[in-house]
């Protein structure tokens, strides 16, 4: 397990700005072209980059990969120096599977030498995406509580009243974390990618999908990102989209308390700032990273995202269509009924998912005595395998769970808790039993809402 260096109190919540390296974002600059909007009092979703269509393109001739290297190693701590060394020597940094064929080490290189939003740490932001790529098990949900000699300070800065709950926030954000792990595990350069444009002036990210990437049928395509109201441009082929994806004002607050007094266990300012974008994504643009809190037509919880919700953004961000299969019958009073197919059914579609190369975020349920459910949360299971007896285990990774590690989860203990996951189509077969309710959920209560 990697050791982490404790992060001392010398960058202070609201630093100094690096006169070389820093950028403010503020309600009243225009930075790169992006146009900035204050939100009223009633959306915390303040100072939001609009989408824009054209980008400067950079004519720089792109250094040597040794003098990138220099260049980041002069910037790290010599731990993370040997760990970069060695993700070179297996060929990580080379890897440019992303979305616009950047390399991690050229989004390393660009983290290390273009301007970052003021109060976050090129050099933290580095070593945070090092470990991620190396360790994707480091990544954490856990908020991290905000100090209360900056709490003025915070409300001078958003205009707003801080709330009490917002000091020590329970986080509810599961299901993005393990989209988030999923992409630094499959696509190191991607998730490189996306910790160099949300830490920059940008402070957002494009990326651009497949139109059946997002659903089968472009008609549908085009209703989910106007549903979901995602910024995004129809590229003159007609069979792509660019998607803008931003986080929230707020989570620049959140990205610099964690620089700042990050604790052991709790998130990086990575991890902040790629959850509160994702959360953003799935919540039509409401989500407030200071309280962890959404709001948005398709969900009535004002935490976390649906299944359909999570769906969609995984679909942006990890480019694999998912169907939302739903196992479990739970009733109107929250009791648990039966399942919708048996549970050997269940194994094998995550089997056959696993197979063809996808990890599986499931949500399953907490129950009490009653089967009544009282709670739940999302893992991502990573593989299977069976123990000496012969009795199968889900190999899981838990973003919630104090562990670095991936943990094992005996199949007949996990299987009957499994209430939804997104499935890739071609693990189903033709006659499986697949319910998908939360499009009905979704679709009645928009038809509720119009009567």
């Amino acid at each position: 397990m990697l050791k982490i260096t404790p992060v001392n109190n010398i960058n202070i919540y609201k630093a100094k700005p690096n006169m070389d390296n820093s950028v403010e974002i503020t309600a009243n600059k225009n930075l790169n072209c992006n146009k900035y909007k204050h939100v009223n009092s009633e959306n915390l979703k303040a100072y939001i980059p609009s989408f824009c269509a054209t980008k400067e393109i950079n004519t720089k001739k792109q250094p040597s990969k040794s003098e990138q290297l220099k260049t980041i190693e002069s910037l790290i701590d010599k731990e993370y120096a040997q760990i970069l060394d060695k993700l070179d020597k297996i060929g990580i940094l080379d890897n440019n599977k992303s979305n616009d064929g950047s390399s991690v080490l050229d989004n390393l290189y660009g983290i290390a030498t273009e301007p970052r939003i003021r109060g976050l740490s090129e050099k933290l932001i580095i070593q945070e995406v090092i470990k991620a790529i190396s360790n994707p098990t480091t990544i954490t949900q856990k908020f991290g509580d905000i100090p209360q000699n900056v709490a003025k300070e915070i409300e001078t800065e958003t205009n707003q009243p801080l709330p009490k709950e917002a000091l020590n926030v329970t986080s509810s954000s599961c299901t993005v974390s393990c989209i988030e792990y999923n992409l630094a595990s499959k696509f190191p350069a991607e998730f490189a990618r996306f910790a160099r444009g949300l830490s920059s002036s940008d402070y957002c990210v494009d990326k651009t999908v497949k139109m059946t990437d997002i659903s089968p049928l472009w008609s549908d395509a085009l209703k989910k990102l106007k549903e979901f109201k995602t910024e995004h441009k129809i590229l003159d082929d007609w069979n792509h989209v660019t998607v803008r994806i931003k986080p929230d004002r707020n989570a620049i607050v959140r990205a610099r308390i964690q620089t700042s007094y990050k604790d052991a266990d709790e998130r990086s300012c990575v991890d902040v700032l790629i959850q509160s974008a994702l959360l953003n994504l799935g919540s039509q643009d409401t989500y407030n990273a200071l309280t962890d809190e959404r709001t948005g037509e398709l969900n009535p919880d004002k935490t976390g995202l649906t299944e359909y919700e999570k769906n969609f953004t995984e679909e942006i961000v990890l480019g694999s269509p998912k169907i939302s299969v739903v196992y479990q019958r739970i009733d109107e009073n929250g009791i648990l009924q039966g399942y919708n197919c048996s549970l050997e059914e269940t194994k094998q579609h995550i089997l056959n998912s696993l197979k063809l190369g996808h990890f599986v975020i499931i949500g399953y349920t907490h129950l009490d005595s009653n089967n009544k459910v009282d709670g739940g949360h999302e893992i991502t299971i990573t593989g299977y395998k069976t123990d000496k007896n012969g009795n199968g285990e889900f190999i899981c990774n838990d973003t919630d769970d104090d562990t670095s590690s991936l943990v094992i989860i005996k199949e007949d203990k996990l299987l009957p808790l499994i209430h939804h996951a997104g499935i890739v189509k071609e693990a189903l077969n033709s006659n499986d039993t697949i319910v998908e309710p939360w499009r009905e959920i979704l679709n009645n209560l928009q038809n509720s809402i119009k009567e």
